[in-house]
């Protein structure tokens, strides 16, 4: 995921790290203690626990919001490389976490089935979305960030109304895992990809 100039990666070797794409030096990297400059940590390992499962920049580019698979997902300020919130509350190990369009939410996935959306402020949990029956593979806010599409393992994918919480749609047809599900750039249809070979 990029932002402006930089590009945040994560990885199944238990590290994140900020890169200048242009060079492809590490710039930064991440862990209980806040960031380090590359002269001080050279190898740019990015340690938040176990597995990092993904890293993205918030809109603004301010913030970054990680997963893990030691069941949380973080939030960090870029700036000054501090840890803001640890968001608590899934059971099992993260899939995914991303951003709303403002900036404002997040949506996390795990393989405990039940996305969570949380209040970035505040790191509170504002939503647990309930329906899914396996674990849940990605969530996305949709263009003007009042729905939320999760696709999972179950099969299925579901829109959730952000505001509520409430299952708006279930979008059945796949055989297999759905991997992954988004909205077109009005928001107006839902993409779906799956393990059974279409889309």
């Amino acid at each position: 995921v990029t932002a402006a100039s930089r590009v945040v990666s994560a990885s199944s070797d238990g590290t994140a790290r900020i890169w200048n794409p242009e060079t492809g030096d590490c710039l930064q990297t991440l862990g209980t203690v806040g960031w380090e400059n590359r002269a001080r940590y050279q190898h740019g390992a990015l340690k938040v626990g176990r597995r990092v499962t993904s890293a993205a920049f918030s809109p603004d580019g301010k913030l970054v919001l990680s997963s893990s698979a030691d069941c949380t997902a973080k939030i960090w300020s870029v700036q000054s490389g501090e840890l803001i919130h640890t968001l608590v509350g899934h059971q099992h190990c993260l899939r995914s976490a991303v951003f709303s369009p403002d900036g404002r939410l997040a949506v996390t996935t795990s393989h405990d089935s039940t996305p969570k959306i949380w209040d970035v402020e505040s790191g509170e949990c504002r939503h647990t979305l309930q329906g899914h029956n396996s674990e849940v593979n990605s969530a996305v806010f949709s263009p003007d960030g009042g729905k939320v599409l999760t696709a999972s393992a179950d099969k299925t994918a579901r829109i959730f109304c952000v505001r509520s919480g409430k299952c708006l749609q279930i979008l059945k047809g796949h055989r297999w895992d759905v991997l992954s599900a988004i909205f077109s750039p009005d928001g107006a249809l839902a993409l779906t990809t799956s393990e059974d070979r279409t889309a």
